[in-house]
């Protein structure tokens, strides 16, 4: 009767162990993966960058069709603010028709093969400036689709071994139909302007 109460402990470290090691590939990491590079769209899955809220595991891998992508990118629209006082500027276009149109695909293709610790980044040069890029971050949460603009339309200019970066005037993503910004707390508050969050069922 002694010897299987001594042989319990030995069991659940046995047990223990056999769990964290079935567990462990859902959870770690990989160097970046590249989905999709050329001149003017990159694709990558990588970890969420430092200085973002500890909201991981993702649900992910997810199946997203890519039309259900591109709507939520057309739908993206941003104000620029306005220099002048008590006027407003016209809200933009995040991206272009062409852009959500080669987005989408590669967006949904990194969205399914993405680990749960993994945020699918990307950036893609505007047609008429291929010199002006926007980035940003897309994952999978509770059946909401985060997508995190990180910046729009920024020039970038190589010089000798550093680049500059023309400052962008302020400017912050509107919530469409159903979509709204993301709160770092409770009740609304401390509204993240550049981070979309559209619910997915």
């Amino acid at each position: 009767m002694v010897n299987q109460y001594r042989t319990v402990p030995g069991n659940i470290v046995v047990a223990a162990i056999f769990l964290a090691l079935v567990s462990l590939p859902s959870c770690k990491t990989r160097p970046n993966l590249v989905i999709h590079q050329s001149d003017t769209l990159s694709v990558v899955l990588r970890e969420m960058p430092m200085g973002y809220p500890a909201i991981q595991p993702f649900d992910h891998p997810y199946t997203i069709q890519p039309n259900k992508v591109f709507e939520v990118l057309a739908s993206l629209h941003y104000d620029a603010g306005s220099s002048l006082p008590f006027s407003r500027s016209q809200p933009g276009s995040v991206f272009t028709k062409l852009q959500a149109e080669q987005l989408a695909p590669e967006l949904s293709k990194a969205l399914n093969r993405a680990l749960p610790l993994e945020v699918t980044a990307f950036v893609i040069a505007d047609a008429e400036r291929p010199d002006r890029r926007t980035t940003g971050l897309m994952f999978v949460l509770g059946d909401e689709l985060h997508l995190i603009i990180e910046e729009l339309r920024k020039p970038s200019y190589q010089g000798e071994q550093k680049t500059y970066q023309q400052q962008v005037p302020r400017w912050e993503l509107l919530p469409g139909n159903k979509q709204r910004h993301y709160a770092s707390r409770p009740g609304g508050k401390g509204t993240v302007t550049n981070w979309i969050i559209t619910p997915l069922r």
